[in-house]
């Protein structure tokens, strides 16, 4: 194709499989969207109490997410100040200050340092000169993200209408709590598991468990600036109990809500009493990915029922996987330049397309 980039895109001609597995694109995308945008991070049960903590990693950063009171959460560098040491090794637990195992800089749950022995010996050395570096931090009902531009704009402003649509489904967010989280090393590039998730024209060949819940023919796919979202209505069949699906969705939300999040987060709101499964698909390299599932559920939900429902999600993602990583190798076998969208099914993908290239390309 002789056509500039941009327009190609527009007519449903397919991001080039360069963009898929050249090096060169990973690193462009680490530096201009991923250290640019918000990242989801966790759930704000994880740090319910002054003290709490936990770590997460994205690429080389390491960053840890601390409660300093009821009302103030924080998201800091995993980096002393004092040499460049990580500060904590663990994932999570509760503390009064912050110490680096190295020197004992010790840090207030503000990030301001309290203490390094001997400074009282250096005349020149200002304790308000090292704090922590601060990373921006937000929260959408119990979620948290946060983002490592320092002039980021507002999480809101990346949401739009999003947290309204999901209202709308009648789920209530305040009333769910994580019950599991999983992770899976997908053998794909980030991008070819997010074009998966945002089209249902591969369901009918390849998840019959969905197709037996969600009404494909009754599937509807809508773009917004920063998200899109999937609509699909419970099969008259599924009310009656247990399908292939293997869970009873006859009572709660009444149709299926999946909303992609620029750039690599979606939620999903299945039919049935109270659930959202959360995914997040990190970039490991130009060709991993590493998937994080966090299953949340109300109270209300049993044990049993959970169990049913995060059997059916784990079937969907395990066949969703095979596809991604067929595909990686499809792109990886040199007879593959670029592909041509169905655009009455595939729009969101399109979408999602633009977004990449429009953060990327240096056109």
């Amino acid at each position: 194709m002789n056509q500039p980039l941009a327009e190609a895109l527009e007519a449903g001609y397919t991001l080039p499989t360069e963009w898929y597995i050249r090096d060169e694109y990973f690193q462009r995308e680490q530096h201009r969207v991923f250290r640019r945008t918000w990242q989801y991070v966790g759930l704000l049960e994880q740090v319910a109490k002054t003290g709490d903590f936990f770590t997460v990693q994205f690429g080389t950063t390491s960053l840890i997410i601390v409660r300093e009171t009821e009302t103030t959460l924080h998201a800091f560098a995993n980096v002393c100040r004092h040499r460049g040491s990580q500060l904590i090794d663990g994932d999570s637990g509760t503390c009064t200050t912050l110490q680096c195992r190295y020197h004992a800089w010790t840090y207030r749950l503000d990030g301001s340092l309290l203490k390094a022995p001997g400074m009282a010996d250096e005349p020149d050395f200002h304790p308000d000169q090292f704090a922590l570096a601060a990373v921006a931090v937000d929260t959408w009902g119990p979620f948290i993200f946060v983002n490592l531009d320092a002039h980021a704009t507002p999480l809101q402003s990346l949401l739009g209408e999003l947290p309204t649509l999901v209202k709308q489904t009648g789920l209530a967010l305040g009333d769910i709590r994580r019950r599991i989280r999983r992770t899976l090393e997908i053998q794909a590039n980030w991008k070819v598991v997010v074009d998966n998730y945002l089209e249902c024209y591969h369901c009918p060949v390849a998840h019959p468990a969905f197709c037996d819940l969600i009404d494909i023919n009754d599937y509807h796919v809508t773009e917004y600036d920063s998200f899109s979202t999937q609509t699909g209505a419970l099969k008259k069949s599924a009310k009656r109990g247990k399908g292939k699906h293997g869970y009873d969705a006859s009572q709660g939300v009444t149709d299926g809500f999946y909303a992609y999040l620029w750039p690599n987060f979606t939620l999903n709101i299945y039919p049935g009493p109270g659930n959202v499964s959360l995914n997040l698909f990190v970039p490991l390299d130009t060709h991993r990915t590493l998937a994080i599932y966090d299953y949340c559920f109300a109270d209300a939900v049993s044990d049993r029922d959970v169990a049913d429902f995060v059997r059916f999600i784990d079937q969907v993602q395990d066949e969703d996987t095979v596809l991604c990583e067929a595909v990686q190798r499809g792109m990886r076998s040199g007879f593959f330049e670029q592909g041509k969208l169905m655009l009455s099914r595939e729009r969101a993908l399109r979408h999602f397309q633009h977004l990449v290239y429009q953060s990327v390309s240096d056109e």
